[in-house]
């Protein structure tokens, strides 16, 4: 086969596979979103806290409990977050580990900064998907490079060879 050929094919299978890529996200996508219009609470509280694109910065939205009815935010970068429905038209939010009533304007402004302090915590999107330079490295990259410089062969010097000793001169047993 000449290089024509090959390269054409090369582009074929390439086009191919960043089709499926893009058919699976899309996938995902409409799938996270379920939940999300399933209960229109859950999209009022999403649009309160994030803002009416908020499809964009998440990930994967999951049933997490029954009683209270509680949702798993999943965000693109992979930082997660809660809302529970208390019942009555009562919405709570979990970010951080810190709870936000959605009653309270000046409390949905605090959820919103929190989520938006999850979105900063790491890159959303990944860098070498855009061409640009290196991935940032991992949260664990310090415990990577420790556990890497603790298991490499410890390095000893070689030991000493021992000075030629001299003979040492016996004393004959004195005779008496």
């Amino acid at each position: 086969m000449n290089k024509q050929l090959l390269l054409e094919k090369y582009i074929k299978v390439a086009v191919r596979k960043a089709l499926k890529e893009e058919e699976a996200k899309q996938q995902r996508a409409t799938k996270a979103m379920y939940l999300v219009y399933r209960f229109p609470g859950l999209k009022k509280v999403m649009i309160e806290l994030m803002s009416p694109s908020f499809g964009r910065f998440i990930q994967d939205v999951t049933l997490t409990a029954p009683k209270p009815t509680t949702f798993n935010i999943k965000l693109i970068n992979d930082q997660e977050f809660y809302v529970i429905y208390d019942g009555r038209k009562n919405w709570t939010s979990k970010i951080s580990g810190k709870r936000y009533n959605m009653q309270e304007l000046s409390e949905i402004e605090r959820g919103s900064q929190a989520i938006a302090d999850l979105l900063e915590l790491s890159y959303a999107l990944d860098e070498k998907a855009l061409g640009g330079g290196e991935a940032p490295p991992s949260p664990d990259a310090g415990a990577e490079a420790f556990s890497a410089a603790a298991s490499a062969p410890e390095i000893t010097p070689p030991a000493e060879e021992p000075a030629p000793e001299a003979p040492s001169e016996e004393t004959p047993p004195a005779e008496a």
